[in-house]
Protein backbone atom coordinates (compact mmCIF):
# COMPACT_ATOMS: atom_id res chain seq x y z
CA UNK A 1 0.00 0.00 0.00
CA UNK A 2 1.82 3.07 -1.05
CA UNK A 3 0.82 6.68 0.34
CA UNK A 4 0.78 9.21 -2.04
CA UNK A 5 1.47 12.02 0.56
CA UNK A 6 0.93 12.35 4.63
CA UNK A 7 -2.55 13.64 4.40
CA UNK A 8 -5.77 11.50 6.34
CA UNK A 9 -6.57 8.59 3.71
CA UNK A 10 -9.54 8.05 4.77
CA UNK A 11 -11.55 10.93 3.59
CA UNK A 12 -15.06 9.70 2.81
CA UNK A 13 -15.06 12.79 0.09
CA UNK A 14 -14.65 11.29 -3.81
CA UNK A 15 -13.49 13.14 -6.64
CA UNK A 16 -15.93 14.29 -9.07
CA UNK A 17 -15.68 13.66 -12.95
CA UNK A 18 -13.70 11.54 -14.75
CA UNK A 19 -10.99 10.25 -12.56
CA UNK A 20 -7.84 8.43 -13.87
CA UNK A 21 -5.68 5.95 -12.29
CA UNK A 22 -2.38 7.66 -10.70
CA UNK A 23 -0.45 5.29 -12.63
CA UNK A 24 -2.12 4.27 -16.22
CA UNK A 25 -3.90 7.66 -16.91
CA UNK A 26 -6.85 5.20 -17.60
CA UNK A 27 -10.49 6.17 -16.91
CA UNK A 28 -11.49 4.28 -13.53
CA UNK A 29 -14.82 3.71 -11.88
CA UNK A 30 -15.57 4.31 -8.19
CA UNK A 31 -16.24 1.33 -6.10
CA UNK A 32 -18.21 0.58 -2.89
CA UNK A 33 -16.32 0.69 0.23
CA UNK A 34 -17.93 -2.68 1.11
CA UNK A 35 -16.41 -3.97 -1.59
CA UNK A 36 -12.80 -2.72 -1.12
CA UNK A 37 -12.96 -3.81 2.63
CA UNK A 38 -14.22 -7.00 2.00
CA UNK A 39 -11.51 -7.75 -0.46
CA UNK A 40 -8.24 -6.24 1.28
CA UNK A 41 -6.02 -8.59 3.14
CA UNK A 42 -5.43 -8.17 7.08
CA UNK A 43 -2.65 -5.90 6.75
CA UNK A 44 -3.73 -3.65 4.17
CA UNK A 45 -6.86 -3.23 6.31
CA UNK A 46 -5.45 -2.55 9.66
CA UNK A 47 -4.14 0.46 7.85
CA UNK A 48 -7.20 2.33 6.67
CA UNK A 49 -10.13 3.34 8.77
CA UNK A 50 -12.46 3.88 5.93
CA UNK A 51 -13.65 2.27 2.81
CA UNK A 52 -14.91 4.58 0.93
CA UNK A 53 -13.87 6.63 -1.60
CA UNK A 54 -12.05 4.27 -3.77
CA UNK A 55 -11.82 4.11 -7.50
CA UNK A 56 -10.80 0.58 -9.31
CA UNK A 57 -8.77 0.95 -12.33
CA UNK A 58 -9.28 -2.78 -14.47
CA UNK A 59 -6.11 -1.93 -17.12
CA UNK A 60 -4.47 -5.34 -17.35
CA UNK A 61 -0.88 -3.95 -17.75
CA UNK A 62 -1.24 -1.44 -14.26
CA UNK A 63 -0.48 -2.28 -11.43
CA UNK A 64 -2.86 -0.39 -9.32
CA UNK A 65 -6.04 -2.22 -8.31
CA UNK A 66 -7.85 0.53 -5.97
CA UNK A 67 -7.17 3.99 -5.34
CA UNK A 68 -8.54 7.13 -3.14
CA UNK A 69 -7.03 10.51 -2.88
CA UNK A 70 -4.00 9.05 -1.24
CA UNK A 71 -3.68 6.07 -1.02
CA UNK A 72 -2.80 3.40 -3.97
CA UNK A 73 -3.57 -0.70 -3.17
CA UNK A 74 -2.19 -2.92 -5.68
CA UNK A 75 -2.27 -6.89 -5.97
CA UNK A 76 -0.59 -7.31 -2.36
CA UNK A 77 -2.94 -5.39 -1.05
CA UNK A 78 -5.83 -7.47 -2.40
CA UNK A 79 -6.81 -11.15 -0.69
CA UNK A 80 -8.02 -12.46 -4.28
CA UNK A 81 -6.29 -13.00 -7.34
CA UNK A 82 -7.72 -10.17 -10.37
CA UNK A 83 -8.35 -11.96 -13.14
CA UNK A 84 -8.63 -8.84 -14.80
CA UNK A 85 -5.07 -7.85 -14.09
CA UNK A 86 -1.89 -9.04 -16.94
CA UNK A 87 -0.64 -12.70 -15.92
CA UNK A 88 -3.52 -13.66 -13.95
CA UNK A 89 -3.81 -17.29 -13.31
CA UNK A 90 -6.71 -18.28 -13.06
CA UNK A 91 -7.94 -15.45 -14.84
CA UNK A 92 -10.93 -15.47 -13.11
CA UNK A 93 -14.41 -13.47 -14.43
CA UNK A 94 -16.91 -14.37 -12.10
CA UNK A 95 -15.86 -14.84 -8.64
CA UNK A 96 -19.58 -15.63 -7.10
CA UNK A 97 -19.71 -18.87 -9.24
CA UNK A 98 -15.97 -19.62 -9.72
CA UNK A 99 -16.08 -19.37 -13.96
CA UNK A 100 -12.32 -18.44 -14.84
CA UNK A 101 -11.75 -17.63 -18.65
CA UNK A 102 -9.45 -20.82 -18.87
CA UNK A 103 -12.80 -22.83 -17.89
CA UNK A 104 -14.28 -21.47 -20.57
CA UNK A 105 -11.78 -21.71 -22.95
CA UNK A 106 -11.66 -25.43 -22.50
CA UNK A 107 -15.40 -25.45 -22.26
CA UNK A 108 -15.75 -24.08 -25.99
CA UNK A 109 -12.77 -26.34 -27.35
CA UNK A 110 -14.44 -29.58 -25.84
CA UNK A 111 -18.16 -28.60 -27.17
CA UNK A 112 -18.00 -25.86 -29.43
CA UNK A 113 -19.70 -23.57 -26.84
CA UNK A 114 -20.18 -22.37 -22.81
CA UNK A 115 -22.83 -22.53 -20.22
CA UNK A 116 -21.01 -20.17 -18.49
CA UNK A 117 -23.73 -17.27 -18.66
CA UNK A 118 -26.94 -19.49 -18.83
CA UNK A 119 -24.90 -21.00 -15.25
CA UNK A 120 -24.98 -17.96 -13.98
CA UNK A 121 -27.80 -16.24 -14.49
CA UNK A 122 -29.43 -19.62 -12.95
CA UNK A 123 -27.51 -19.04 -10.07
CA UNK A 124 -27.79 -15.62 -9.51
CA UNK A 125 -31.84 -15.92 -9.73
CA UNK A 126 -31.90 -19.34 -7.30
CA UNK A 127 -29.08 -18.73 -5.01
CA UNK A 128 -28.22 -15.33 -5.89
CA UNK A 129 -24.59 -13.92 -6.13
CA UNK A 130 -22.66 -11.30 -3.98
CA UNK A 131 -20.92 -9.11 -6.82
CA UNK A 132 -20.52 -6.43 -4.44
CA UNK A 133 -18.29 -7.80 -1.87
CA UNK A 134 -16.75 -10.73 -3.89
CA UNK A 135 -15.88 -9.03 -7.55
CA UNK A 136 -13.11 -6.71 -7.62
CA UNK A 137 -15.23 -4.26 -9.87
CA UNK A 138 -17.97 -4.48 -7.37
CA UNK A 139 -20.37 -4.90 -9.93
CA UNK A 140 -21.91 -7.90 -11.65
CA UNK A 141 -19.55 -10.05 -14.05
CA UNK A 142 -22.22 -10.87 -16.93
CA UNK A 143 -20.71 -8.04 -19.40
CA UNK A 144 -17.31 -9.18 -18.51
CA UNK A 145 -17.88 -12.90 -19.37
CA UNK A 146 -19.96 -12.25 -21.85
CA UNK A 147 -16.99 -10.29 -23.77
CA UNK A 148 -15.10 -13.13 -22.84
CA UNK A 149 -16.93 -15.71 -24.42
CA UNK A 150 -17.02 -13.68 -27.63
CA UNK A 151 -13.09 -12.98 -27.38
CA UNK A 152 -12.39 -17.06 -26.46
CA UNK A 153 -14.50 -17.56 -29.87
CA UNK A 154 -12.67 -15.44 -32.17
Amino acid sequence: MDKQNNEDSNSTSAPKGKVECPKCKKKTKVVLGKTVEHLLTPKAKSKLSCFDGFYYCKTPSCEVVYFSENTILTQKDISVILGAKKGAKPSILCYCFEWSKEKITKEIEKNGSSIALADIKYKMDTIGCQCEILNPSGICCLGDVSKAIKEIKK
